[in-house]
This record gives structure tokens, C-alpha cells and sequence, in this order.
């Protein structure tokens, strides 16, 4: 396991935010952090040990207005891709201080896309706005975010509202290293204390039974509903034990990053 914590000055011509504290990388790592207002409870696993195509990353402004989260997963698994994945985790990084996920993306996806289709990745960068509050999303080819809110039972799928005009030969929001010209929309809703988010990698969703059947979002929306009421660390326990039975043989089948978060 591994915890990186850094330091960095990020800067725009516009608008600058201190980072007073970055968490990330490639690295196996099963950990709960607060992260400003925000409680994450993290896992993040390779499915043949040590670095997978996995990426999580966590960066707090240093006034904590605004915490950020992020996660990709670099088509492939194993050692043979953990060397782009840390390419694209040292660009997501560097490329953090924007405040709209959207440009967030499509700068990591003109420096992915020189490396060609080997770099090829989904991507969610979601930020917490607390000042505003507000939850921002942006996809790059990524399975939705899954949000509840603390006064509902039920989790959902927050779906990009507009996809944009797909008829342009750049697309929109497609993943990362497909084409440069890639245009990331930025989604806003409001949020509350207590509301929760649940970000995750398809090894999750796509875990495959003995018998070929994924278990899916909707099983995992079950799991999720069926769990409410635990503190996300034993909400991330009881999601990984049931894809660990799903499966019949652990986690084996793919690399598995879940971010579990709760507005504080």
C-alpha cells in the first residue's frame, strides 16, 4: 500500500488555487481519508498485484473550497499497462488546478493522445464546491457517477444532461487518446451534508460470474440500497464482499478502484 501527500503551487491565468494536499497514484491501497469536507473511503486493487491501469487521485485547495476527485482506468490490466497508467496519473495531476473538470480533461487528452491508442483511457474528475455547494462532473468515456442524497433511499446515475452536438468530428466525451480534439462537458448540482457519491472502475460493474453474467450497476445499486445506512467503510466492504462472491474467485478477473465520499 501507498500514500503519496505532496505540495504544490497550481496557477491559472484567471484564478489560482492552492493545493495544500495531494493523495494518488497506481498502487494497491485500501484506505479512509477526509479530504476538506469531504469523508472518501477508498480501494483500489491490480488484478495481478503491485500496479495495474488503475489511476485515483485526490487534491484539496489549501482554503478548502474545493475538493477534488478523480479516477481512470487505462484500457488493460497488469504490469504491461502500468507505465502509461503513471503517465496519465503524472499529467492528471499536473493538470488539476482548473476549476472546470472539463478543461481538466481535455488538457490530460492532447497529452495522452500523443501517445496513441496504447494511452487509452476513461476518466471521472468530479470536485466538491463547498462555498457554492456543489458537486461538478465530467466524464471521458466513464461509467457515472452514482449519487444519493441523505434525504433519499435510493442511489442513481448522474448522466451528463447534455451530451453536445456528436455530429462534430472531434465527438464529446469520448475516452482519453482517442482523439485529441475531444470536447469533456462539466455538469453542476447541488448538494447537501450527507450526501453521497460513489465513483468506480468497470472492474467492478463487469465482474463476471461462473456462469458469464456481469454484475452490473443495477446489482450494484441493489448492494448500495441494501447498505444505506453503514459508515462508508463498511458500505465499501459490503460492495467488494459481494462482488468477491459474485465472481466465485476474489478479484482476480480485472483491476478495481472504487471512491466512496460523503459531503461532510
Amino acid at each position: 500500500m501507498s500514500e503519496e501527500k505532496a505540495k504544490s503551487n497550481c496557477a491559472q491565468s484567471k484564478q489560482k488555487l492552492i493545493c495544500a494536499g495531494i493523495w494518488g497514484g497506481i498502487h494497491n491501497l485500501d484506505q479512509d481519508i477526509r479530504a476538506g469536507d469531504v469523508d472518501v473511503s477508498l480501494y483500489s486493487s491490480s488484478c495481478d498485484g503491485g500496479k495495474g491501469g488503475d489511476i485515483y487521485y485526490f487534491g484539496v485547495c489549501k482554503n478548502e473550497m474545493i475538493t477534488r476527485v478523480a479516477i481512470a482506468d487505462v484500457v488493460g490490466h497488469g504490469q504491461a499497462v502500468s507505465d502509461v497508467s503513471q503517465y496519465v496519473y503524472d499529467s492528471l495531476r499536473a493538470h488539476m488546478c482548473d476549476p472546470d473538470s472539463g478543461k481538466i480533461l481535455g488538457q490530460i487528452n492532447r497529452l495522452a493522445s500523443q501517445r496513441g491508442l496504447k494511452a487509452m483511457t476513461t476518466a471521472a474528475v468530479v470536485a466538491y464546491h463547498g462555498v457554492r455547494g456543489e458537486f461538478s462532473f465530467s466524464y471521458a468515456g466513464h461509467p457515472p457517477v452514482l449519487f444519493k442524497r441523505a434525504n433519499e433511499k435510493a442511489w442513481s446515475e448522474c448522466v451528463l444532461a447534455n451530451e453536445g452536438d456528436r455530429s462534430s468530428g472531434s465527438g464529446i466525451n469520448l475516452p482519453l487518446a482517442v482523439t485529441p480534439e475531444t470536447l469533456y462537458n462539466q455538469q453542476v448540482i447541488p448538494v447537501s451534508s450527507g450526501d453521497r457519491l460513489l465513483v468506480y472502475t468497470d472492474g467492478l460493474t463487469e465482474a463476471t460470474s461462473k456462469k458469464g453474467e456481469l454484475f452490473g450497476t443495477e446489482r450494484l445499486c441493489d448492494v448500495l440500497n441494501a447498505n444505506a445506512d453503514l459508515s462508508l467503510s463498511q458500505l465499501k466492504s459490503a460492495v467488494l464482499q459481494e462482488v468477491r462472491q459474485h465472481t466465485g474467485n476474489g478479484l482476480t478477473h480485472d483491476d478495481v478502484t472504487l471512491v466512496a465520499m460523503e459531503i461532510g
